[in-house]
């Protein structure tokens, strides 16, 4: 009678423990799938808010550059430690995707809340938007950018929030985004640094590397630049003059001239010749210049000697010119040549214009060293690339190993 009543036991335990391993199963079945479909509601147990970024809306080409500013930002939240974010922007893109979700700036700020605390079990969320701006080349956008903490109370918290029509492509991440984490992380903002007293007293007294003021030449070529221009390399006096300034009869210029099919096309370019450079020590380029249509370049190449001891660019430094047309601009922008494999030594300046048709004139181009290279800047492990952990010296090394090993077999 005991052995049945030990057994009748035996077996309620194992009923027991076996209804409770089906609701352990069953409760992790529920937290995988939450953790699935709602990653950033499952990985919140810690004190850190969740963070859900969105992809911008972008109409001017139907949401492609939105999603590169969505990705970007992302990205650059990961390497936050103060805060959750999803795993990936797909997977915050695919739920939208799916539930037709498409945050925007001029969206109810009460719909949006639904969004990152309802879909997403978050916190605080990013939205905005990226614009061409009418009128206006390539890397002019119309930026809103906004980021605000739900979970603060009564009344969500504006942790940022601006609108802003951009210079250059480079501000969003450089200035607007960086100012946006900073706020979001509490940190102070760091203002511009002060300036290089040893730059601004070299720039005032070092020698220009260029002949930049167009007064001296000769058979229609200004001295210290090349005899012909443009893509086919034709001789100056058609695309690219050297003439008198309009409305300045005493001062020389260089003046491009632009039709519809070269400016949407190839463009025109000018370079000047050679000069000497040190890699690693800092350079100032500076240029007056006035356009009636066509945007503007500049482009200040640096050479090196390959194993042939043909002269090759190893470094540009691209400078793109922003102001009103038709006046005079200036564009002053520092440049440090470097190279992970060669040695920059010379450099030449090259003057560009494109896009729409009409002229510019360029005047008063100064290229001036305003700091010297670091004493050990000349001595470097040379790579092909700085992406590389494999230097040259080891990469000839085991080369001669190879060659070594076939000729013993």
């Amino acid at each position: 009678m005991k052995d049945g009543k030990e057994r009748a036991l035996t077996i309620d335990n194992c009923k027991f423990a076996i209804c409770n391993l089906q609701f352990l199963f069953f409760a992790f079945q529920s937290v995988f799938c939450i953790g699935l479909f709602f990653p950033s509601a499952a990985i919140a147990a810690d004190d850190r808010k969740v963070v859900i970024p969105f992809d911008f809306v972008s109409k001017f080409d139907d949401g492609r550059y939105g999603q590169m500013v969505g990705d970007m930002i992302w990205k650059k939240l990961s390497r936050e430690s103060g805060f959750v974010v999803p795993d990936s922007m797909l997977d915050v893109r695919d739920y939208c995707e799916s539930h037709k979700l498409r945050p925007s700036p001029d969206m109810d700020l009460d719909k949006i809340k639904k969004i990152v605390e309802d879909d997403f079990g978050g916190q605080i969320g990013i939205w905005g938007s990226i614009e061409r701006a009418p009128g206006t080349d390539a890397e002019i956008y119309d930026l809103v950018l906004k980021c605000v903490d739900f979970s603060a109370k009564p009344q969500p918290k504006v942790i940022y929030e601006k609108t802003a029509r951009t210079k250059s492509v480079s501000e969003i991440p450089h200035l607007y985004v960086k100012e946006m984490l900073d706020a979001l992380a509490g940190r102070k903002p760091v203002g511009p640094a002060g300036p290089d007293l040893l730059a601004e007293e070299n720039w005032k007294k070092n020698a220009n590397l260029v002949t930049g003021d167009f007064e001296q030449g000769a058979g229609g070529v200004p001295k210290g630049w090349d005899k012909v221009a443009g893509q086919q390399r034709e001789p100056l006096g058609g695309l690219v003059r050297w003439t008198t300034e309009k409305g300045g009869a005493y001062n020389k210029v260089i003046l491009f001239t632009l039709d519809r099919n070269v400016a949407e096309n190839e463009g025109v370019m000018y370079y000047s010749d050679f000069f000497p450079v040190e890699e690693g020590a800092k350079y100032r380029f500076q240029c007056r210049w006035r356009t009636a249509g066509p945007t503007v370049k500049v482009f200040i190449k640096c050479y090196d000697t390959d194993e042939t001891s043909r002269r090759r660019e190893v470094y540009r430094s691209q400078q793109n010119f922003k102001g009103p047309n038709d006046t005079w601009n200036t564009h002053t922008e520092d440049f440090t040549p470097k190279h992970t494999k060669y040695s920059p030594k010379w450099g030449r300046v090259m003057l560009y214009a494109y896009m729409s048709p009409g002229e510019v004139e360029f005047d008063d181009v100064v290229v001036k060293q305003i700091v010297p290279a670091s004493p050990g800047e000349s001595v470097k492990t040379r790579r092909h690339s700085s992406e590389s952990k494999i230097t040259i010296k080891e990469m000839e090394e085991n080369d001669r190993r190879s060659r070594e090993l076939k000729d013993k077999k």
